[in-house]
């Protein structure tokens, strides 16, 4: 991986990946919902979508990239147009492939502390999001905007849940490596959080 870029180009990215989640997102609740529903309610639809990619995937992102360059490492968000693509089509299909990018930095295997803390900070920062929506969302869970709280909720926890699978380039595989009781927490409060919010 060669570490060059520009400011732009990694703003480019972001934008390109959220606009593709965010529609995503639209097009899964076409599928979910029916196009009657969808139209209704577009504004809900497109309130939750933007809430859902803005902190399930972007702080999650932006909270691997601060936590690398605490560390002194050269770290850039990097669009991944085959995962933009997955994105999309997946979501004709009910489910969401959510890997549109995602932020690479220099040095990776020199240090095992180093690269479990930057790793948990993506899920670290989904469980912190999806524990504080949820709470929220439940006090209110009778309005809209409660029941858009405890999607969004279950979303950030999701996207942790699923990062922390200890295989191939996800955050999991560093977190346990360095950590296992660590790995164990995020692993427990997100599948908590996923599987116990009500729809």
């Amino acid at each position: 991986m060669q570490f060059i870029g520009t400011t732009r180009d990694e703003l480019k990215d972001i934008l390109v990946a959220i606009t593709v989640l965010t529609v995503a997102f639209l097009l899964l609740d076409i599928v979910s919902y029916g196009r009657s529903s969808f139209v209704d309610y577009f504004w809900v639809f497109l309130s939750g979508a933007l809430l859902a990619v803005l902190t399930a995937f972007l702080l999650h992102e932006l909270a691997h990239r601060y936590t690398a360059r605490r560390f002194g490492q050269h770290a850039f968000f990097k669009l991944w147009p085959l995962g933009a693509l997955l994105a999309l089509v997946t979501s004709l299909f009910g489910i969401i492939f959510a890997a549109p990018g995602a932020v690479y930095y220099s040095g990776y295997a020199s240090n095992r502390e180093m690269n479990g803390k930057i790793s948990l900070a993506g899920p670290a920062t989904n469980v912190i999001i999806g524990s504080a929506m949820a709470i929220a969302g439940l006090q209110i869970a009778a309005s809209g905007a409660g029941l858009i709280l405890i999607q969004v909720a279950r979303l950030n926890f999701w996207f942790g849940l699923f990062n922390m699978i200890p295989i191939w380039q996800l955050d999991g595989a560093k977190v346990l490596a360095w950590n296992h009781e660590v790995f164990l927490v995020i692993i427990a409060v997100a599948l908590f959080g996923t599987v116990l919010l009500p729809y």
